[in-house]
């Protein structure tokens, strides 16, 4: 039974070679039946996890691992708990004595550790909901590891979750992540996450922080437009790069309508440059789906001038600029997309 429950804590985390030493104080409190607390490195697959003691229901750990050892589990031998991973406690592998009680599920230590435990418990409980045709906890679980990260860019809570948030970020949420002097910069689990936010940034005509380039393209009804009769005027904007013959496009767009219902009071304006051919269908579109923003196009599919302008290869794609006109964030899709605007504007009241 010990082995399961410690296989189960092991969950998906990579192992890396051995490093300095990292010295871990663990203590608290199980329940009076409780024999035995088991602690196990959810990121060193070869250690087994330590069996700890429990004396008149307390508990003490201390244990030196490898720097590259970043979180662990603890969970007691009391066989209701152990049936339920979801009593499973979690902490960073820091050096800031970690307080834990198995009575009452508390844990008080680091920043980093509160947050840990907290998060994995509702990553936990996001996996145990079905998904369903209206509804993916995968979703959800992604959301609390995005604010775990955005939250602790000082500490090293990026490294447990990023690697797994990895291709779903913007551009604009990495670069904020690799600050320069971030404590987990050059972490080995981090150099691939590095490659990909260069790549996100090589397959553009411009970068973060550079002013909008100005368009003029025509609405639904034939009338001229300009980019600058909203950006840089004191609004953030959202350029969505799109067509109606784009079927990951439409599937983007009911997040995209969350997002400009609850933001746009608040100051957020899109612009819709559509990347179509055919007028009707791309009218069509618009009014099937309910996109009650600005719409524009030059209908030249790929030759379009904002295509060539923005170095768009393809759609989904999408710019975000703050009231400025500054470029502040790129190619953010689903939640994430929601998340950065959250960002800005705070939760929807």
């Amino acid at each position: 039974m010990r082995k399961q429950i410690i296989s189960v804590l092991l969950l998906t985390f990579m192992g890396l070679a051995a490093q300095a030493q990292t010295k871990v104080k663990l203590y608290g409190v199980a329940s009076p039946n409780v024999k035995f607390v088991y602690v196990a490195s959810l990121t060193d697959r070869e250690n087994k996890g330590d069996s700890v003691p429990v004396t008149d229901g307390k508990w003490k750990f201390e244990k030196e691992f490898p720097s590259d050892v970043l979180t662990l589990g603890v969970i007691s031998d009391d066989f209701s708990e152990m049936k339920n991973h979801q009593n499973a406690m979690f902490a960073m592998a820091d050096t800031v004595p970690t307080e834990i009680d198995l009575i009452n599920h508390t844990v008080k230590g680091s920043k980093g550790t509160e947050t840990f435990n907290t998060t994995m418990k509702g990553v936990l409980e996001c996996m145990n909901k079905p998904i369903t045709a209206t509804y993916d906890s995968r979703d959800d679980a992604a959301k609390l590891m995005y604010s775990a990260v955005m939250d602790n860019l000082d500490s090293m809570v990026p490294v447990v979750f990023v690697p797994m948030l990895s291709q779903g970020l913007s551009s604009g949420a990495l670069h904020k992540i690799f600050y320069t002097g971030a404590p987990y910069e050059n972490h080995p689990l981090m150099a691939p996450v590095k490659e990909h936010m260069k790549s996100l940034d090589a397959k553009k005509n411009f970068a973060l922080g550079d002013k909008f380039t100005d368009l003029t393209l025509n609405d639904v009804d034939g009338k001229s437009h300009s980019l600058s009769e909203w950006c840089g005027k004191g609004r953030y904007v959202l350029i969505d790069f799109w067509a109606s013959w784009c079927a990951p496009c439409r599937a983007e767009m009911p997040t995209v309508v969350e997002c400009y219902k609850k933001y746009h009071d608040k100051g957020l304006d899109i612009i819709g440059i559509s990347f179509d051919v055919d007028k009707d269908a791309w009218k069509n579109a618009i009014d099937q789906m309910g996109l009650s923003w600005i719409h524009l196009s030059d209908l030249a599919s790929w030759k379009s001038v904002a295509a060539t302008t923005y170095g768009i290869k393809g759609i989904p794609s999408c710019i975000l600029l703050d009231k400025n006109g500054y470029i502040i964030d790129f190619d953010m899709r689903g939640n994430v997309l929601d998340l950065r605007l959250k960002e800005i504007f705070g939760e929807n009241k």
